[in-house]
C-alpha cells in the first residue's frame, strides 16, 4: 500500500503526463471567454482537487473504516472546533462536548516525538514530527492534537507506529497541565494497549507476553 506522500507524487506525475504530453492542456486564451470547459479541463480540475485533498488530509487516501463497535461513536478531527467567527478564536463544538466521558473512535496518525512521554502518544490528523530537544514546545502541532494515554506498564514508551491508526477509547475534554510541560485540551484513554492499524487486522503493539512484542508493521 502506498503512503499518502507517494500517492500525491503519483497523482502529480499522472497530471503532468496526461495533460502536458497530449496537447490537452487548457489554453490560457480560454480564460475570460464564455464557453463551457472542455473534457480535458474538467479532468484536470478533478485530478488537481484530489491532489489538494490528499495534501491537506492524508486520511482521504485511506479506505473506508469498518463500522464502529456498539457503544462507540466515530469522531472526526474536523468536528473538534466550530468555525471561527470574528475574534472569538477556537470554540469546541457541541458534539465533542457531549461526548466527554464517552467511548469514541478516531482515525489519525501518531506524532513522531524526539522526547515522548512513557505511556503517552500524540495523535494528529496527519503525520507530523516534532523535536522537543531542539525547539521545546515551539512546534507545528495543530490544535486538534489528541493526547492519548496507552495502558502500558509504568515507564514503558509507546513504540512508534507508522501509518494510519484507528484508536478507540474514552474521550476527555477540558484544559489540563501535563507532566511533560504541555497543556492538553482533548484526551483519549485507550481501552487496550494495542494500536490497531486502519488497514490491518493485526495490532502494531501487543502485550500478550510479559515483554512487549512489536510487530513488523512498518
Amino acid at each position: 500500500m502506498r503512503t499518502p506522500l507517494e500517492s500525491i507524487r503519483l497523482l502529480s506525475v499522472l497530471v503532468f503526463l496526461t495533460h502536458s504530453g497530449s496537447g490537452l492542456l487548457p489554453s490560457l486564451s480560454a480564460h475570460g471567454r464564455h464557453i463551457p470547459p472542455t473534457p480535458a479541463e474538467i479532468a484536470w480540475s478533478r485530478t488537481a482537487a484530489i491532489v489538494e485533498k490528499l495534501r491537506n488530509d492524508p486520511r482521504a487516501y485511506l479506505p473506508p473504516r469498518p463500522p464502529a463497535p456498539a457503544g462507540v461513536t466515530d469522531l472526526e478531527f474536523s468536528e473538534f472546533f466550530a468555525p471561527i467567527v470574528g475574534d472569538r478564536g477556537l470554540e469546541l463544538t457541541d458534539k465533542i462536548r457531549a461526548l466527554h466521558g464517552q467511548r469514541v473512535r478516531l482515525l489519525g496518525f501518531m506524532v513522531r516525538q524526539a522526547l515522548p512521554t512513557p505511556g503517552v502518544l500524540l495523535f494528529a490528523p496527519q503525520p507530523i514530527q516534532v523535536d522537543e530537544v531542539e525547539y521545546g514546545a515551539c512546534d507545528d502541532l495543530p490544535p486538534q492534537v489528541v493526547r492519548t494515554f496507552v495502558p502500558l506498564p509504568a515507564g514503558v514508551q509507546v513504540p512508534l507506529a507508522a501509518g494510519a491508526l484507528l484508536l478507540t477509547g474514552t474521550l476527555e475534554v477540558g484544559q489540563q497541565s501535563e507532566i511533560d510541560g504541555r497543556n492538553s485540551l482533548i484526551r483519549l484513554r485507550l481501552d487496550t494497549p494495542e494500536l490497531t492499524p486502519h488497514s490491518q487486522s493485526r495490532p502494531v503493539v501487543s502485550t500478550d507476553s510479559p515483554s512487549l512484542k512489536i510487530s513488523s508493521q512498518p
